[in-house]
């Protein structure tokens, strides 16, 4: 996973997760158990009320291909299972445009 990082933290009911680097096959199992964990760590600790926002910070995704997407993707089912909404944040004009062909932009606010 060289050069694709995943950074978490709490807010409240927040969740705010920062991705950097690039959104690929070769990055996305381990980005993908890193996102289940920290949406599961944060329910775990049960001091504070449950996740009902989950914002990701695509602004440092360089690359993201089919697989990122789709990672992406089950992020909102994530979140959507919690009864969260699931928001990202500056996505770069490359990733724009591939939420916007694939059609989805519409399962995310912000987009």
């Amino acid at each position: 996973m060289t050069g694709t990082r995943i950074d978490g933290s709490r807010d409240g009911d927040r969740l705010l997760i920062t991705l950097r680097g690039s959104l690929d096959a070769m990055s996305v199992d381990a980005l993908q158990s890193q996102l289940f964990d920290l949406t599961r760590v944060h329910d775990l600790i049960g001091i504070s009320a449950p996740v009902r926002q989950i914002h990701i910070d695509v602004a440092g995704v360089d690359f993201c291909d089919a697989a990122g997407l789709r990672m992406l993707v089950a992020a909102r089912r994530v979140a959507e299972s919690r009864q969260a909404t699931c928001h990202l944040h500056d996505p770069q004009p490359h990733l724009r445009w591939l939420l916007r062909a694939t059609r989805a932009a519409d399962l995310f606010d912000g987009v």
